[in-house]
């Protein structure tokens, strides 16, 4: 294990929770003397607190979306992760969705990439039909890991992407009170080189639970208490942070 590293991992977490406090307090920026951290992007520990899962959420709830509905509202909402987006499909359809697009307006969110996996298809067509490969579906309600399987097993749902919809739906009536509602999560490319850059690299589905587990144990009390899937989260923001701060570049996008 690289400790140096670890406690970098440990003040990025913690430097990045306050910013967020002192923001939310109304104080004036710059909110860290951190430059990395002052001036370039990074999440919030906390998924539920970013300003995109925000927006997403509030569209859901004006809509008054069934709670059946909530596993292909989810996978429509983080396809386009964009919640214009998901308030046109959901007032006017699919269709109009298209519309939008034609005349110039943005309909997706570049924090995700959503590609056609290499077939020639409107790219609104194909969000389409996954999100209708998953409304076919009955995703259990039993717990984060046999909901994730299931959406998993639809073409177009990768792991990351059907992990950030787990996330959704734990977070939004769909999951709540299940028992790995704690400490469900799954790997994701960023959080692979976070890991690496702590445990060294060997960082695969396979040694995953173990490293983001023992990496939950040893900061325990140390950073602020995070569930299992903002933790994995924190270790993708925190290894863009590394690359600022080793020189290796990286999308730039400023803050705040």
């Amino acid at each position: 294990m690289n400790s140096n590293m670890l406690d970098l991992f440990m003040y990025y977490v913690n430097e990045r929770e306050a910013v967020q406090r002192r923001r939310e307090a109304g104080l004036v920026a710059p909110w860290t003397l951190d430059p990395i951290l002052r001036n370039h992007h990074f999440c919030h520990n906390r998924r539920e607190d970013d300003r995109g899962t925000k927006e997403i959420r509030a569209v859901v709830r004006d809509y008054l979306c069934e709670v059946s509905s909530l596993p292909w509202v989810y996978t429509m909402a983080r396809l386009f992760n964009h919640h214009l987006t998901v308030r046109t499909w959901l007032s006017e359809g699919e269709e109009a969705v298209k519309l939008n697009r034609d005349v110039g307006c943005k309909i997706f969110n570049t924090a995700y990439l959503v590609s056609t996996a290499g077939e020639a298809i409107d790219k609104v067509d194909y969000v389409a039909r996954v999100v209708h490969e998953v409304a076919k579906l009955e995703v259990p309600r039993t717990s984060c890991r046999e909901a994730f399987e299931t959406l998993r097993s639809v073409k177009g749902l990768g792991s990351f992407l059907a992990g950030q919809i787990v996330a959704d739906l734990k977070n939004d009536r769909y999951l709540v009170g299940v028992p790995d509602w704690e400490t469900f999560s799954v790997l994701g490319p960023g959080s692979k080189k976070g890991l690496d850059y702590i445990f060294g690299p060997g960082t695969t589905e396979r040694t995953y639970e173990a490293r983001i587990d023992l990496l939950d144990k040893i900061t325990e009390g140390k950073i602020p208490k995070l569930h299992r899937q903002d933790l994995q989260n924190t270790m993708c923001e925190y290894q863009k942070y590394v690359k600022y701060k080793m020189g290796l570049g990286g999308r730039q996008r400023r803050y705040p």
